[in-house]
């Protein structure tokens, strides 16, 4: 019968590494730890799992680390985790039947990367409403997914390569070996470290792939994944540009940098150039759902309406119920003149996202669109909650006044006098709302 090993490279992983290494027992007969330099008890508690543990000195190249733990490992086949992963509890009966029936020399495996907020994205995936019932998952409202060859067959011929995100798909791609879908999938937690520590790992991704790119000029794929993070890390727009345009000489139908590309034209608020690189964009299934978001945002600013309703509908059908997209397509309606329709889908965004600001924002705006003040005030006083500044209390307080509910308006702003004791705005509009009272009386 084939025998299965666990590949991992760590550091400073000890409070993580035990529920990783628990979700494989069973099913893998080695498992190899190459530790790149930890502080903690983690090669302790590696030990005490059954790992052999493997020192190997950090070069900033992931690459590398990876192929020494490879070196070590004697299993005909490899799966790959990460610390902060668990596989799936179905995934053990799946990889069994895999291993004694296969052709394949590898499997692209489907990785639920959690997130902590109910809508997002990940490379060009939109993100999908959790459903999972994993115990590390449940405070996590969404996740997204990617694929990744993490089973594959031990051959020398197969290694990563790559200083960051690094993969062995080129190495099976290019020995023309078979590279299907896996069954099973990853859970991934390490989206919902704390913020500091996510901000740590993204800068130092974007410093190694400023190495990779000098490494590999003339690897499109390197720009991509350089253009991306120094736009989500460094917020450097011009920079990312560049990059996605560099790759884009490398390589002209590199999908991914043209709707990259586009995104970071919406940002800067250039909607015809958007509209111009995401129209000449083909995307696969999965990055059609952000393809079309992206093109309907750019359609709304530009004030073409039935355009952006049909696009946000065909994000809605490539990428799922997204609260925060469903209540673009719900504005989009309201704006249209499709007032019970519109509201309706804010309200259920709303309703499935309470904590998301700009959902309650539209959802407001769409009542004063209708004339529905008081409950537009009841939206702008749950948004002056959420948001908390003083500016937000004095535009619920306005709809309130302008909605004939002066009373209403002014325990607005008693409420905001309480959290900004020190707003000359709203101190002026208690006196003129109590000015206007005193001259109705």
């Amino acid at each position: 019968m084939a025998t299965l090993g666990l590949s991992m490279i760590v550091k400073n992983e000890a409070q993580a590494l035990v529920p990783c290494l628990q979700s494989v027992s069973g099913i893998v007969s080695q498992i190899v730890v190459a530790d790149t330099g930890s502080t903690d008890s983690t090669t302790d508690v590696a030990r005490q799992c059954g790992a052999t543990v493997a020192s190997v000195p950090w070069g900033n190249h992931f690459a590398n680390a990876r192929n020494a733990a490879l070196d070590l490992m004697q299993t005909d086949w490899i799966l790959v985790l990460d610390a902060d992963e668990e596989l799936d509890v179905e995934a053990k009966r799946q990889i069994a039947n895999l291993l004694t029936t296969s052709s394949a020399d590898g499997y692209l495996v489907p990785i639920r990367n959690y997130i902590p907020t109910v809508t997002g994205r990940g490379w060009d995936r939109i993100a999908e409403v959790n459903t999972s019932s994993h115990p590390r998952a449940q405070c996590a409202p969404a996740y997204f997914v990617h694929e990744n060859c993490r089973l594959f067959r031990r051959d020398p011929r197969i290694y990563f390569v790559g200083r960051v995100h690094e993969l062995v798909e080129p190495r099976i791609k290019a020995l023309g070996r078979r590279l299907p879908l896996a069954p099973f999938f990853i859970h991934h937690f390490g989206q919902l470290a704390q913020e500091e520590t996510r901000n740590q790992k993204a800068a130092a991704y974007r410093d190694m792939l400023r190495m990779k790119v000098r490494e590999l000029p003339n690897d499109p794929m390197a720009w991509i994944q350089l253009g991306l993070q120094e736009y989500e890390c460094s917020r450097d727009s011009s920079e990312a540009l560049r990059c996605f345009e560099r790759a884009l000489i490398l390589e002209p139908k590199a999908t991914q940098a043209a709707l990259f590309k586009g995104m970071v034209y919406l940002d800067l608020g250039k909607y015809r150039q958007a509209i111009e690189v995401l129209d000449s964009t083909r995307s696969d299934h999965r990055s059609r759902g952000l393809r079309e978001h992206l093109r309907g945002d750019a359609l709304h600013n530009l004030g073409r309406l039935l355009d952006a309703r049909t696009a946000y509908h065909e994000a809605v059908r490539f990428s799922g119920n997204d609260p925060v997209l469903s209540s673009k397509l719900g504005y989009t309606e309201v704006r249209l003149g499709r007032a019970r329709e519109g509201i309706n889908r804010l309200k259920e965004a709303a309703e499935k996202a309470p904590d998301v600001a700009e959902i309650r924002e539209r959802l407001m705006k769409a009542f004063v669109a209708v004339n529905i003040l008081s409950d537009a005030a009841d939206q702008a006083e749950k948004l002056a909650s959420l948001e908390g500044t003083a500016k937000a209390y004095l535009r619920a307080a306005s709809i309130r006044a302008h909605a004939q509910q002066r009373q209403r308006a002014r325990e607005v702003l008693h409420r905001g006098i309480t959290a900004f004791p020190d707003s000359t705005e709203l101190r002026r509009a208690i006196a003129e709302l109590s000015d206007e009272t005193e001259a109705h009386a």
